[in-house]
């Protein structure tokens, strides 16, 4: 996958997870535009990074358990 693909989607995912707007797995995966197992490979992905994210079956959201936010950006130098 393209590098800037990759980040989008990291983005898209921590600024859903951030506001608990995530919905359930199949929505989360609709919102992202992509199969809900490249979801849970994505959130994998997050988790090894240190994100400690968990999904809370009464909000029906995935959320980040202390807070702390993946911070993932992409350059916009064509130089580096």
């Amino acid at each position: 996958m393209c590098m800037i693909k990759y980040i989008d989607r990291f983005q898209r995912m921590d600024a859903l997870i951030h506001m608990r707007a995530t919905g359930t797995p199949e929505k989360f995966a609709e919102k992202l535009g992509i199969k809900r197992s490249t979801m849970f490979l994505s959130l994998q992905e997050m988790r090894n990074l240190g994100a400690d994210i968990r999904y809370s079956c009464s909000q029906q959201s995935y959320y980040y358990v202390d807070g702390k936010r993946l911070k993932l950006t992409r350059n916009s130098d064509p130089d580096i």
